[in-house]
């Protein structure tokens, strides 16, 4: 049976009252549509979200009875990426937008498909088109979301933990016991969300250091990408050409305070800023240069947050707290109780996002600058 596909938000067209109300997915895309014409809104700032999120985490807060939102989550029983609609049972399989698994892929090797049998992250890409999946068995995959077509996928030894989509169309993962940072490019034929579709894995065009890798994200802004590592955070330029990329160190800072340990790095939606996880969640402000401490937090099995979202608007969190080694089956809110966002029985989470279009990466069609 054909599913609908699941609703992406930008920050250009999200109505607060659409998160706050108990409206619907039909009235969100209502909303959404009245709101995409008045004009996108200036980026709040760093220090003005560490002030929304101190006043969040670990407090009482009102949740919307209805979100019209949807959840990707990675999850690791049942290896896949996969979206829910938040305001459901997630054991009713009818609550499933989408997902996808390397065991149904014909373009992934019947070999290769064990690479993705630890799904650890899954992000937006291309807006609402595409879904960027990585997986710690080490493979790392681009996914077409209307026709569930792998258009990239390769190999990246060592515990790969996060990727990102380059301006160009390549793609970029960080391993964390592997210590790497790897470049990966596609010709011009495979890049983009109209790519014919992966024929075998695309090799590594180039690898740096970075102890303890976990994160990664592309800054559309100042153009330059952000790698996080267990100590550090790095500051590369992407430069050479498409055929041959490289990255070169701007910048390397000290991972301090609850910073210290990193591991989650993602784009925080109207905000000119990253949230990020390690010995506690904490926010990244890409023009200073600096974190703010917000929320510690730590599971009985001593295991930090995995992962952190926003709602469109930035003011409402979901994080993944582990309860069961580095898994749970429930997302939460962020709120004092931890409420949570959804539970499918038996399932082992490792991160989870909001359904919502990241702004902070946007590498339009994937055809920029670099030939």
């Amino acid at each position: 049976m054909k599913k609908n596909l699941p609703l992406i938000l930008s920050r250009r067209a999200f109505c607060v009252s659409c998160v706050v109300g108990a409206l619907g997915g039909g009235a969100l895309a209502n909303a959404v549509e009245l709101n995409a014409g008045s004009g996108e809104k200036p980026l709040r700032s760093a220090a003005e979200l560490a002030d929304v999120l101190r006043a969040k985490f670990g407090k009482p807060f009102e949740i919307p009875s209805q979100t019209g939102l949807d959840v990707l989550g990675a999850e690791q029983k049942n290896p896949r990426a996969v979206i829910f609609k938040a305001d459901s049972d997630w054991n009713d399989p009818a609550s499933i937008r989408w997902y996808w698994s390397a065991a149904e892929a014909p373009e992934v090797a019947p070999e290769h498909r064990r690479w993705f049998n630890t799904v650890c992250e899954c992000k937006p890409a291309y807006g609402d088109r595409c879904v960027l999946i990585t997986a710690s068995g080490n493979g790392v995959a681009l996914v077409r979301r209307a026709d569930k077509k792998t258009l990239f996928y390769g190999l990246a030894p060592g515990n790969p933990h996060s990727a990102a989509v380059l301006p160009d169309g390549n793609v970029v993962a960080i391993s964390s016991t592997g210590a790497k940072v790897r470049l990966y490019a596609l010709s011009e034929e495979a890049s983009g969300p109209d790519a014919p579709g992966a024929t075998g894995p695309t090799p590594v065009a180039a690898e740096y250091e970075l102890k303890g890798g976990h994160g990664v994200v592309w800054d559309a802004k100042r153009r330059v990408l952000w790698a996080l590592g267990g100590d550090e955070i790095v500051e590369y330029e992407y430069v050479g050409t498409k055929a041959k990329p490289e990255l070169k160190e701007i910048w390397r800072g000290k991972l301090t305070g609850l910073a210290r340990g990193g591991h989650d790095l993602y784009a925080a939606p109207g905000f000119d800023a990253l949230v990020s996880t390690g010995a506690g969640i904490c926010v990244f402000d890409p023009v200073k240069r600096e974190f703010y401490d917000i929320y510690k937090r730590v599971a009985p099995n001593r295991h930090g947050v995995k992962s952190v979202s926003l709602t469109p608007d930035g003011s409402l969190p979901m994080m993944l707290l582990p309860v069961e080694e580095w898994w749970t089956p429930s997302p939460t809110w962020g709120n004092d109780v931890e409420t949570p966002v959804g539970t499918l029985d038996g399932a082992r989470f490792y991160k989870a996002r909001w359904w919502v279009a990241d702004d902070f990466s946007d590498v339009g069609d994937g055809k920029d600058w670099r030939k």
